[in-house]
């Protein structure tokens, strides 16, 4: 009956973890959900996993002086949506911080278009739960052309 004891107090010890990791793959999963939207050119998708007044903002160093860009999560979708080049953006390396239905993604990216490497960056989620799930409420990201990390390739598709 001891051992028995044990193992249910061990259990119920690691049930907080298991529920942090499954909290966890589902803030990731949302994240994942803007880059699927991005490279389906799906803006219902990013539309759906962003908060309605979601918004975007990404930064770019040119000729030394950092500049930040404004977009609304419906521009953002629209723009993914309608044009003629394909886009494949992926993370790495991805920390995640979640507290009392609030989390933050921070995470390495690349960025290719028509297949071809174009920059890279650090995108940063912050999201909120809902009860609808984990919902993007902003974007912001910055735009590097230089001091990349090299990864593997983008798979090719077969079309």
């Amino acid at each position: 009956m001891r051992f028995l004891s044990i193992c249910l107090i061990a259990f119920l010890l690691t049930l907080p973890a298991i529920a942090q990791d499954a909290e966890e793959a589902a803030v990731l999963a949302a994240a994942q959900a803007i880059f699927d939207g991005i490279n389906e050119k799906n803006g219902d998708l990013i539309t759906a996993t962003m908060m309605p007044d979601g918004i975007l903002y990404s930064t770019t160093d040119r000729g030394g002086t950092p500049q930040a860009y404004f977009t609304s999560a419906e521009q953002f979708a629209s723009e993914v949506t309608t044009t003629e080049r394909d886009f494949h953006e992926r993370m790495f390396e991805t920390t995640v911080h979640i507290q009392k239905g609030i989390a933050v993604v921070w995470a390495d990216y690349d960025f290719h278009v028509n297949g071809e490497w174009s920059h890279c960056g650090v995108d940063t989620f912050s999201l909120v739960k809902t009860a609808d799930g984990w919902r993007v409420a902003s974007l912001t990201y910055t735009v590097e052309f230089e001091g990349c990390q090299e990864r593997p390739p983008i798979p090719k598709s077969d079309g």
